[in-house]
């Protein structure tokens, strides 16, 4: 790995912007029902077509001031955020893990993860293209992830089915069971399929601690912003918001603190 550094690095930090601004398009295109390809990029205001020197990730914004070179409209600085945060994704599991299966699955998971943060705090909406093909490509991946916590091939695989089922299933039946009892949808679509996609790519460990990270900091953010806006908590919360960054840290984490927690849990010898 050392041997081509720091030139991999910087190769894999432009993809990972490039794809940053690919990630952009799909953020505001999807929930919108457009195609992420065609038409080519344009400004949201005057709609013109960018030149392909305005489409640099995150130096033509900054040499442009945050303005579209035509209209001179404000660009949000959200856009150069989602590719430095896109170029990060890359960069940091490339030096955490190197030319591993960890790198080839952590990367697109993160990606998928940010996309479905962004989709859900604009429009409380949860692309089926994102969450459907996120969990197609999370079991094509199974057989080489080391997330699932368990040996390589058929055990991964099946590791992936019952996280997938686990994931969805109960989020299913928690929204099912509040709408019988309150009235009131309290669980989308959207998050059900989003589940099934983190457990394919985190197994049962991954999608518990999802769960109860994500409900644990969704309740103390809503709970302290409902007094702030005037707002109830439903309309405060978009749940896939805090399943998102819960998702990605289980990836990470979860399953080396479930190891740590049984390995508190057996008897002194």
């Amino acid at each position: 790995m050392t041997l081509f550094e720091p030139l991999t690095s910087i190769y894999l930090t432009a993809i990972g912007l490039v794809v940053g601004s690919f990630l952009n398009v799909c953020i505001y295109r999807l929930p919108l029902g457009e195609s992420v390809v065609h038409p080519p990029s344009r400004c949201p205001s005057c709609e013109k077509r960018l030149r392909w020197y305005q489409n640099v990730p995150v130096l033509a914004w900054l040499v442009l001031r945050g303005r579209c070179g035509f209209c001179r409209s404000p660009i949000s600085w959200r856009y150069p955020s989602i590719e430095l945060a896109s170029g990060a994704i890359v960069l940091g599991s490339w030096l955490w893990f190197g030319p591993t299966p960890e790198f080839f699955v952590s990367v697109p998971f993160a990606w998928a993860m940010l996309v479905l943060f962004f989709t859900d705090y604009d429009h409380k909406l949860l692309p089926d293209v994102v969450t459907l093909g996120g969990f197609a490509l999370g079991m094509a991946l199974a057989w080489w992830n080391p997330f699932l916590g368990a040996d390589e091939g058929w055990p991964r695989i099946w590791a992936a089915v019952y996280g997938a089922g686990f994931g969805s299933g109960v989020l299913w039946g928690v929204g099912a069971l509040y709408s019988r009892l309150r009235g009131v949808e309290a669980m989308g679509m959207g998050d059900v399929k989003m589940m099934a996609l983190v457990g394919a790519f985190t197994g049962v460990t991954g999608v518990i601690f999802t769960i109860f990270a994500g409900s644990v900091v969704g309740a103390v953010v809503g709970l302290s912003l409902v007094p702030l806006r005037g707002r109830s908590m439903q309309d405060t919360l978009p749940f896939g918001c805090f399943l998102a960054p819960a998702g990605l840290a289980a990836l990470l984490w979860a399953q080396p603190i479930a190891a740590a927690y049984m390995q508190l849990l057996r008897p002194p010898m």
